[in-house]
């Protein structure tokens, strides 16, 4: 594209660009690689310095893996430990279903490489920087109370669940579940939680369910999903997460003093993801509950083809609502549906209970979790 050199006026009040993308979590540094790599001038903002933590299950599935190797990115997954198995828990039955597939990786690593090959590939990255479009469709950004304007041909929205990117445009509206879930998590130090190496562990409780891996720096991340009525009933996170994790807490007073955070409420959806000069991308543009490594895959996925299709397409909107649908439709179904059993743990338990004797049927739906779509709906970027 290029129709747009990137440069800061001599005041260094203005920006101009073929593509700014708002969030460089794994959807907005997929979206400003792919585009870079397709040829645009791309500007990339984050309102946090890396690296930061996020709530997250640091679990990504082998279609988020392709993705980022094919945005010539596989060095951001170098430290990352290939996952063999799934360990679910409710109650006192158990059941472990192999599945080799995906990988477990910090969040704060993976972010943080991402932003790092977004630097090499020639995007510009302005870090500790927030921003806001604004009704004209120009970008106000912020950083340290100095503020400049930032005019692109395509904007990327990629700020996440709590973003306010968009607060000042009307028709990208919320619209939550009436049931959401909360989620909350935390890194716990090695040995705090029952969890092998190589294993998603998860327990499903009344009121919601958790899940911890090993990371490959032997911690624990620790993530949950939880009615807000049992979050309140809990009195404190940490004691929510206490009960939650059951006989496989082992250390109880590193669960207590962990740094949790929360998210807002989890299933959403936007009234609409795509205007004019705009693409909406990863959680921003709606959000399932998802399950072993879904929630990444799609935020990477979205962010790689609405990147591409800004850079190659004179009127990205138009084709994106799209695009979008058929790399996310299938996925989120599977993940909606499987929200909805595991609210219900006596279901689980009967599962649970047939899987010890017939487990064919969960190895084979376990399989299914982060399929790639049947066709990628836009070309693969260039890498270099």
């Amino acid at each position: 594209m290029n129709s747009a050199s990137g440069h800061y006026t001599s005041l260094g009040e203005r920006y101009v660009c073929d593509v700014a993308v708002i969030g460089a979590g794994p959807a907005g540094s997929a979206a400003a690689l792919a585009a870079a790599r397709s040829g645009a001038n791309v500007l990339l903002v984050d309102r946090a310095n890396f690296p930061r933590t996020k709530v997250c299950g640091s679990c990504l599935t082998d279609t988020g893996v392709d993705a980022i190797t094919a945005l010539g990115a596989a060095r951001a997954l170098t430290t990352a430990t290939p996952l063999h198995s799934i360990h679910v828990r409710c109650g006192l039955r158990e059941l472990r279903i192999s599945r080799e597939a995906g990988v477990a990786i910090a969040r704060e690593t993976l972010d943080t490489a991402l932003v790092e090959e977004a630097r090499r590939a020639g995007v510009e990255v302005r870090l500790a920087t927030s921003a806001r479009v604004r009704p004209d469709r120009t970008l106000e950004l912020t950083a340290y109370e100095e503020r400049s304007v930032a005019h692109a041909s395509t904007i990327i929205i990629a700020d996440g669940l709590a973003g306010s990117a968009l607060d000042d445009l009307e028709g990208f509206a919320w619209h939550i579940a009436r049931r959401s879930h909360m989620g909350f998590g935390t890194i716990l130090p090695a040995n705090s939680v029952q969890c092998a190496r190589g294993e998603i562990c998860m327990r499903v409780v009344e009121g919601g369910y958790i899940g911890a891996v090993q990371l490959p720096s032997g911690d624990i991340d620790v993530a949950a999903a939880v009615d807000p009525r049992a979050l309140r009933a809990a009195n404190s996170v940490s004691a929510a997460a206490r009960e939650m994790l059951g006989e496989t807490a082992l250390d109880a007073h590193a669960i207590a003093r962990a740094r949790w955070r929360g998210t807002p409420l989890l299933t959403r959806r936007r009234a609409r993801i795509a205007a004019e000069g705009i693409l909406v991308v990863g959680d921003a543009a709606g959000y399932v509950e998802p399950f072993t490594g879904e929630g990444m895959t799609w935020a990477i996925t979205t962010g790689a083809a609405a990147g591409a299709l800004a850079a190659t397409e004179t009127r990205a909107d138009r084709a994106w609502p799209r695009v979008h649908a058929a790399l996310t439709r299938g996925p989120r179904l599977r993940c909606a549906l499987l929200s909805r059993v595991l609210r219900a743990p006596r279901f689980v338990r009967t599962l649970l209970a047939i899987g010890e004797h017939v487990p064919a049927p969960f190895a084979s739906f376990a399989s299914a979790l982060g399929r790639k779509p049947r066709a990628f709906p836009v070309r693969n970027p260039r890498t270099t």
